[in-house]
């Protein structure tokens, strides 16, 4: 490491001509420059320069040793370049991981907005209900929705969204509609199976705040958040979903809401990602826009 430096020292001293000349340039004393000049002299075994009080000129060998050494300092100059750009411009794969829903909802937009304005970035975006392990596969970045396991990943809040209880016109028709949660367990439910019951949470009243006694029996699991929906959208039963998986559908009125007097506890919605420290601009710049697209978002409540 030392003699790197002594080589950046020395084609300073040659490009300036002199060591007064080169000890401005770097800020150090003329003798801090000229003992770099002796040390790399010993290292290398020849002299490199020829001193006089008027100039200062190449050996023969010190010729030949310039030209590698211009060539060593070119290529770290453009190396420090390059690692600048890269901190201040993302570059390389970015792997994201995410609910499948969620992902279709709202990653797909948001890499629109990233990748129009850096495009030199690539995203390997995986999709799955499932928890995730992101260490074993190498993610830089995973989207969770509701309560997190304990665990060493560092979890940034973005935003809030409700929990909608809903059916189809179809099923409603047929069957009607609940009035209070006490009457979910007349009904057919959807659940999604990877939680830990049929719902999670207590119904409060949206007024009072007085929770709300339910029971449900599910006869139908399911492992795949767009399995439920496309299973409500064919009368199927009752379900509940963060409002960010079934927005559109209760928009067009392809699903109805139920319940709307009662509301469960809204889910968070949260960045995770291995590191703290020294976070790469590709993690940083997405999570930013990923963070700005939860807070405009229609079904999104501002974190408290």
């Amino acid at each position: 490491m030392d003699e790197l430096k002594r080589v950046g020292v020395f084609t300073k001293v040659v490009a300036a001509g002199s060591f007064s000349e080169a000890a401005r340039k770097l800020g150090v004393a003329k003798s801090a420059v000229s003992k770099q000049i002796s040390l790399l002299e010993e290292e290398v075994g020849v002299r490199l320069l020829n001193r006089t009080t008027r100039k200062l000129s190449l050996t023969e060998a010190g010729s030949i040793y310039y030209r590698h050494c211009e060539h060593i300092v070119s290529r770290a100059e453009i190396a420090l370049n390059e690692l600048r750009q890269y901190q201040n411009q993302p570059t390389g794969t970015l792997r994201v991981s995410s609910p499948i829903s969620f992902g279709r909802a709202l990653l797909i937009p948001v890499i629109k907005e990233l990748r129009s304005l850096y495009p030199l970035l690539k995203i390997d975006l995986q999709l799955s209900d499932e928890v995730i392990d992101m260490v074993e596969n190498s993610i830089d970045l995973t989207v969770r929705i509701g309560q997190l396991q304990d665990s060493n990943l560092i979890a940034k809040k973005l935003c809030d969204t409700p929990v909608v209880i809903f059916a189809s016109p179809e099923y409603l028709a047929n069957y009607g509609a609940p009035k209070t949660p006490s009457d979910l367990i007349d009904h057919q439910w959807i659940s999604l199976s990877i939680l830990s019951s049929p719902i999670v949470g207590t119904f409060h009243h949206k007024i009072t705040q007085e929770p709300a006694e339910h029971q449900i029996s599910s006869n139908l699991k399911i492992n795949s958040v767009d399995a439920i929906i496309d299973a409500a959208l064919q009368g199927l039963g009752i379900s509940a979903l963060v409002k960010t998986t079934v927005h559109e559908e209760l928009r067009n009125g392809k699903l109805i809401p139920v319940l709307e007097d009662y509301e469960l506890t809204p889910r968070g919605i949260y960045a995770l990602y291995p590191h703290r420290e020294h976070l790469p601009p590709k993690v940083r710049i997405f999570m930013d826009f990923l963070e700005k697209h939860c807070q405009k978002a229609n079904w999104a409540l501002p974190v408290l």
